[in-house]
């Protein structure tokens, strides 16, 4: 099934249960202003409490970029600290609903991601990349740091060291790099939203069970896993989904889950 939610400059169809969000700015780089932002988080809260979906995929529209970060000429224009906290809150809020948002978030990197564009893909669960992509924050090289907190999602992601490597250097990681310095999750030679649906839509995991672990896995990096597991157990525990697995494997059918 596929069906528009949003024009541009982002695009959200639906395919197999997941929801696929587009950045659709390929003539500018798929660069990110207040307005695709917004747009983005727009059509990224119309799903919410939606029992049918399986997760989220977002990339960029074409071949060429993922997401090449902020639109350097409409940030030209910021002149004073209270424009640049009132532009960039719109997309730091994106980010953080991409990382607080229920379901799994995957970033399916179909070419360039770099600076806001790298920070974008750090937001999400999952990074998988086409072979060919390249990733990178150079930010360091304009006289910055990232801004939409990349840094921080960084060093979660790969480590103290690996974080401090990447953003001195400002150095441009091949796709097969930065798989290998855990910054990546997966890779394909094919077509890496197809990639990203496949993986969202075969997930065997029972559906309140998907949103579980993601909770489980953000309170835990915030410090807090002990007690917010525990919970989430027993909230499972008792759950309609959990007796029907039980019932199912000691009738040795598969389980017919109902997200209850």
């Amino acid at each position: 099934m596929s069906s528009n939610v949003i024009d541009r400059p982002v695009a959200a169809s639906e395919r197999d249960g997941v929801l696929i969000l587009t950045i659709d700015r390929d003539g500018m780089g798929n660069s990110i202003c207040r307005d695709t932002a917004q747009a983005m988080r727009d059509a990224l809260d119309a799903t919410a409490g939606r029992t049918d979906l399986r997760g989220t995929v977002v990339t960029g529209a074409g071949t060429r970029f993922f997401c090449t970060g902020g639109d350097l000429k409409a940030y030209r224009a910021i002149s004073t600290p209270t424009e640049l906290a009132e532009t960039f809150a719109v997309v730091r809020g994106l980010l953080d609903a991409l990382e607080a948002h229920p379901l799994p978030v995957i970033a399916a990197i179909n070419g360039y991601a770099l600076g806001g564009g790298a920070e974008l893909a750090l937001a999400c669960d999952l990074r998988f990349a086409t072979a060919a992509a390249k990733i990178g924050l150079p930010q360091a090289k304009l006289g910055i740091i990232p801004g939409w907190n990349g840094a921080a999602r960084l060093m979660r992601a790969v480590g103290y060291a690996k974080a401090m490597r990447m953003l001195l250097s400002c150095e441009q990681m091949s796709a097969a790099d930065a798989l290998a310095d855990g910054l990546l999750d997966g890779m394909t030679d094919g077509d890496v939203v197809d990639h990203a649906v496949a993986f969202l839509a075969g997930l065997p995991a029972a559906p309140l069970a998907v949103s579980a672990t993601k909770r489980a896995l953000r309170a835990a990096a915030d410090g807090d896993g002990k007690a917010a597991g525990e919970a989430i157990l027993e909230e499972l525990w008792f759950s309609e989904d959990h007796r029907e697995a039980e019932k199912a494997f000691a009738e040795k059918r598969a389980p017919v889950f109902h997200g209850r």
